[in-house]
């Protein structure tokens, strides 16, 4: 069973490997540019390993000018290797910089464009972790641990090579030292791998418990919760300082272990290179160069040994990266062409939705809706009503092609025919959802994120219909006044407002709004309708709504209950209305 472990860690290490490479293969280049670059160090300094004998020979030849031009033979080949050591680590900086921008960038771009239920089964705080800290483990790795074990490698062969050349018997003592070594080194090798990977897990817990704490910070302060919330973080922390302290353990006992073999190894072969030189087979400046390339060899192991907990942190890092690399994209079943030709119709004509025999239910099982239909036309404001979590938002979800149909018709209809609603259809939809989205930042950098190119006109124009430009005329930076972190300075309904005037600014023929008008009184409510409908008639207009006091000015409503959707008649809306 052990065995079995052991296996799969080396098998594991290697899969990282080619997946990093493969991943990152622009730079393979760059790479072993700088293994070249550690390679040439590494012979480079058993060269210079074997000036230092010829100085000691002349030295004890009391052969003065000889030996300086030795020396000073052996002080230019220091400033060189300097200059390489220089060399090496800036080519290696580039390369790690550039492989950790491009892969940071390929995963973020994959979160961007990934299935949103496949997202959903991370944290934001784990997604956090993973994009920045196992991205950096993973670029750091391939850009210079990997270079570096095969320089190490290199020379100790290289270094190996030439002992035996100086002194062929020490092959023997290699022979009875290096399985031992080979044998230590492995011993806590599994231990130190699991801890690693849980080290990963327990700090992408963490990130994501600050995420919520900071989020909620308002709400946990109200309760009086920050007792409870420290003792939870002091528990994570513990948790994390004892894996910690474990995978220090286990490095610890691993490098131990493999070292002590290693001085032992280390004195039989000092004790064996005396007794040739007191044989008379070798002289004192082959036994000076032995001693040197011994000291190297033993430097290089012990840098391997050091690598054995980072390269088990690089294999738990790159697991988590590859996690999301491997997330499925969001479908594209239209061609350009046809939604390019559709959007420029329906700018002038308007979009009807049409949803028809639908059935859908999540990727945990809990199905939503069994052969649901409905439908909305250019001109009408149709209102989604019913009990929370049976499925409102998901119906608005499946028209943004945020998730997608088991079964049904669920598409677009103009003027010239129908496309499926899905991700390239967003385009024709401007979306409103549940909740604070405004981001930190001024009101026009908001703004500017649905129109880059927006005119003050323009951005009048929308905070008019939604009923906040005075009030945002009457701030002292008027535009350029900076929000906090979701909205954060302003009242839940002016940030609705801003909200709806930022999806407005996009000017597509369908607006959905999920509760986008759940903070603001009933006056204002209506009246941003109203101005919404006037400045397009054309508009398709589909909200969902806990409060009937909008329903009156809607062309049809739906009850979303028990997995069905049906239209309900003008007595059932205003009993809704007289009971709220």
């Amino acid at each position: 069973m052990l065995k079995k472990e052991k296996r799969r860690i080396f098998i594991n290490i290697g899969k990282t490997l080619k997946w990093s490479l493969t991943e990152l293969k622009e730079y393979r280049g760059k790479v072993c540019l700088y293994v070249v670059f550690l390679i040439i160090h590494a012979l480079y300094g058993i060269f210079m390993t074997t000036k230092v004998g010829n100085v000691v020979d002349l030295a004890l030849m009391d052969n003065t000018t000889q030996l300086v031009r030795a020396g000073i033979v052996l002080i230019a080949l220091f400033i060189g290797n300097t200059a390489l050591s220089i060399t090496a680590n800036r080519v290696s900086a580039r390369t790690f910089n550039s492989m950790f921008n491009s892969l940071e960038m390929k995963v973020y771009r994959k979160i961007m464009d990934s299935s949103w239920e496949e997202l959903t089964e991370y944290h934001s705080g784990d997604l956090i972790t993973r994009l920045t800290s196992d991205i950096k483990t993973v670029a750091q790795n391939t850009s210079s641990l990997v270079p570096t074990m095969i320089a190490k490698i290199t020379l100790i062969i290289c270094a190996g090579l030439y002992i035996v050349y100086l002194d062929y018997s020490m092959v023997l003592v290699a022979v009875l030292i290096g399985p031992v070594m080979l044998i230590a080194s492995r011993l806590f090798m599994g231990k130190v791998y699991d801890s690693h990977r849980e080290i990963r897990e327990i700090e992408s817990r963490i990130t994501s418990f600050n995420k919520e704490t900071f989020n909620n910070i308002q709400a946990i302060k109200a309760f009086n919760l920050g007792n409870l919330f420290y003792d939870k973080m002091d528990g994570f922390e513990s948790h994390r300082k004892a894996v910690d302290l474990q995978s220090n353990k286990y490095s610890l006992l691993s490098w131990g272990t493999t070292y002590l073999t290693g001085i032992i190894g280390a004195i039989a072969c000092v004790g064996w290179m005396f007794y040739r030189v007191h044989s008379g087979v070798i002289s004192f400046g082959a036994l000076s160069v032995l001693a040197f390339l011994a000291l190297q060899v033993g430097d290089a192991l012990k840098a391997l040994l050091n690598m054995i907990p980072t390269i088990m942190e690089y294999v738990a890092s790159a697991e988590r990266v590859k996690k999301l690399i491997f997330l499925h994209d969001e479908e594209e079943e239209i061609e350009d062409s046809k939604i390019s030709a559709f959007a420029m119709e329906a700018k002038e004509h308007g979009v009807s939705v049409r949803i028809k025999d639908m059935f859908f239910r999540y990727r945990n099982g809990y199905s939503v809706f069994e052969g649901a239909s409905l439908y909305a036309n250019p001109g009408e404001i149709i209102a989604l009503v019913g009990p929370s979590g049976e499925g409102k938002t998901t119906m608005l979800r499946i028209i943004l092609g945020i998730v997608t149909a088991l079964q049904g018709d669920v598409s677009a209809s103009g003027e010239s025919g129908q496309v499926p609603l899905g991700k390239q259809t967003r385009q024709l939809i401007s979306y409103v959802p549940q909740g604070n989205t405004m981001m930190a930042g001024s009101i026009l950098e908001n703004m500017r994120l649905i129109k880059a190119d927006v005119s003050e006109e323009e951005l009048e124009e929308v905070l008019e219909t939604t009923c906040i430009l005075d009030f945002v005329k009457k701030l002292p930076e008027g535009l350029a006044h900076e929000l906090g972190e979701n909205g954060l300075g302003f009242s839940e309904g002016q940030n609705q407002r801003l909200s709806i005037a930022r999806a407005l600014l996009k000017d597509a023929p369908v607006l959905l709004m999920d509760e986008a008008t759940s903070a603001l009184d009933v006056s204002t409510e209506r009246r941003i309708l109203n101005n919404i409908m006037k400045k397009n008639p054309k508009k398709t207009v589909i909200l969902t709504t806990h409060r009937p006091s909008v329903l009156s000015m809607c062309d049809r409503i739906y009850r979303i209950a028990d997995k069905k959707v049906t239209v309900i008649g003008q007595e059932e809306v205003q009993k809704l209305i007289d009971e709220f």
